[in-house]
Formats: structure tokens, sequence, C-alpha cells
């Protein structure tokens, strides 16, 4: 119940912040409050954990003597990004995913780093959230980005192949995905999402407009 009402109660400051029905750029009200009130307790280690994830991720890469097609994806593959801060509006996008180390506590069977083809995916405007959604594939990534000063953070859930449904985050704790979203670039982003629970140590999804 405290958590709910909490979750109330920041909504109805970030709505409160906006002015008529123009709410581009959608992250402008920068308050932790909504994001803070949603994610799950457990899963609050995971997302303060992200640095080890990159560590560890790049470790991984390193043994297998892949650091030089790490290098070759430039910034969105870069732990430490100094991009100008900027958010991206609602529209149509490409998007790819990228698997950076092995999964925790799995034998190392597989390459630590796998990059997948970009396709389409949409980010549309819920009030001042956006909603990322991916295109449809073996898995694909449905959820929230929350403003948080400079980055936004993204709750979420992943749907697989052949099914028709979509889970919210929070529903299935197996299915929750977390991560953080920042510029790369002028016109790309990534969401880092640490420590997922079925393969790697890291999941980037890497954001671009559409061309036109």
């Amino acid at each position: 119940m405290i958590r709910r009402l909490a979750l109330l109660a920041a909504l109805a400051l970030l709505a409160g912040c906006n002015s008529g029905d123009d709410l581009r750029p959608f992250a402008v009200v920068r308050r932790a409050d909504v994001w803070q009130a949603v994610i799950k307790d457990g899963d609050r280690d995971r997302l303060s954990r992200l640095s080890d994830a990159w560590e560890q991720a790049q470790a991984d890469i390193a043994s297998a003597g892949r650091t030089a097609d790490l290098a070759a994806l430039g910034l969105v593959a870069q732990r430490d990004v100094t991009a100008t801060p900027g958010f991206p509006t609602a529209g149509a996008y490409q998007c790819r995913t990228i698997l950076m180390g092995w999964r925790q506590g799995s034998a190392p069977i597989s390459s630590p780093l796998q990059v997948g083809a970009w396709a389409p995916c949409t980010l549309s405007a819920d009030g001042i959230l956006l909603r990322l959604e991916t295109a449809p594939g073996p898995q694909q990534y449905l959820g929230t980005l929350y403003p948080d000063v400079d980055r936004l953070i993204f709750l979420g859930s992943v749907r697989l192949a052949g099914e028709m449904g979509r889970l919210r985050y929070g529903e299935d704790q197996a299915r929750d995905q977390l991560g953080v979203l920042q510029a790369v670039g002028p016109a790309e982003w990534r969401i880092a999402m640490p420590w997922p629970r079925w393969t790697a140590r890291l999941i980037l999804i890497d954001i671009r407009p559409e061309p036109a």
C-alpha cells in the first residue's frame, strides 16, 4: 500500500510539471520518484551492480580474444560514455541487441560477444514516459523508460517467440528486465541491462533513428 501511494504521488508530481499536450522531450522532468516506486527490491541490487557487469563482461570478451571485435562496435560498447546527454523522443527506430560476457554460473561454451541484426523498434509516448517495443524475435523486449536526472531507467519484460500475450514488469521475476538508457552519440542511445536471468552478463540494446 505504501509503495502504491508513493507511485501515485510521484506520477501526480510528474504530470503537474507539464503544461499543454506537447510533452516532448518526454524526460525533461528529472525525478527518480516514479521508477523508485516501481522497481522491485531484488532488482535494485542488479542495477547497483551495473559497473560490475560491464567489468566482468569485458573480461570475458578479453579472455576469448575478442577485444578488437568489441572495440569495432564503437561507443555503444564502451562502459564510460561522455556523449552530451540527450533523450530520444517517440517515433520509429532501429534496434539491435548485443550480448556481452558469459551467463553467470554457466560454462563458457558460447561466444562472449554476440551482435544481433538491426530491426525495427518503436518508442511511444505515455504521458511523459516512453514505452519501448523491440521487433518480435527469439526475445522481444517490452517496457517503460522513466526519467532519472541525466539518464532513463528501463523496467520491462521479455516476450519469447510464439507468445501472444505480454507480461508487465513485476509479473514474472524470471522475465523482468531492467537497465539504464544513455546517449552514446548525437542520435544514438543504448540501454545497458545488467545480469539478465538467462544469458550473458550484460545485454545492450543499441537504438538509432530509422533511416529516412
